[in-house]
């Protein structure tokens, strides 16, 4: 079976790409027994066809804005933005080498905005961002019908889940999707360390520890089923 991308217009294949938007709507709450409040909600999705390449792109994005953040924290963490703004004393040289780390760890922000928006060149990357799906015609007859956005309301808001594709991954998808998420946030926490190292003059610890991150994120990708 074979539809067209929402998000390039071109032929996406069915539905292991599928762009899955999880609606909610008659939201109630009720007190229950033990002083708490209960609340039940009706929820459905909507699958949005997306394409292989589409589907690549948006993971760069969502990527370069896990870096980005990552890239930010680093460069708090190792002491630069303190030597910066001038709470930590530093010589002219060291302020400077702080304003060439500021520059470098607000890069891979102003990569993830070209990648969003669909600046850069490469045929990789998505011509419209991920929330390019709530604009779908079958999602906005649902909103005008009086659904919201995500598959519940707050606090139970999380990535709505692919019935069809949780199906035929069969019972083991959700433990690997959690060990491929821990695996994720693994890496990422790898790669604070490696900046955070090589910030403070210890290159051989921070290759070690920047090869560890890209182990993790290969082999997340490897044991998480798929979105």
């Amino acid at each position: 079976m074979t539809r067209e991308c929402w998000f390039c217009e071109r032929d996406a294949t069915s539905p292991p790409h599928s762009r899955v938007v999880g609606l909610h709507k008659d939201v109630e709450h009720s007190p229950t027994w033990y002083l708490g409040i209960r609340s039940t909600w009706r929820s459905t999705n909507v699958r949005v066809p997306r394409c292989v390449r589409c589907r690549d792109g948006h993971r760069i994005e969502q990527a370069m804005m896990a870096l980005s953040v990552v890239s930010l924290i680093a460069y708090a963490a190792g002491g630069q933005l303190d030597k910066l703004l001038g709470i930590l004393p530093s010589t002219p040289a060291g302020k400077a080498q702080s304003v060439i780390w500021a520059g470098l760890a607000c890069l891979p922000a102003l990569v993830w905005i070209a990648v969003r928006q669909a600046w850069l060149p490469w045929q990789r990357l998505a011509p419209r961002r991920l929330r390019h799906a709530r604009r779908h015609p079958e999602v906005q007859r649902l909103r005008a019908d009086g659904w919201r956005y995500r598959p519940g309301p707050f606090p139970h808001w999380g990535n709505a889940k692919d019935p069809e594709l949780m199906a035929l991954s069969g019972p083991p998808a959700r433990p690997r999707r959690i060990a491929g998420c821990l695996t994720g946030l693994l890496a990422l926490v790898a790669f604070v360390v490696a900046v955070v190292l090589y910030v403070r003059d210890s290159e051989e610890l921070a290759g070690l520890a920047l090869l560890i991150a890209f182990g993790l994120l290969f082999l997340s990708d490897k044991i998480n089923p798929g979105e």
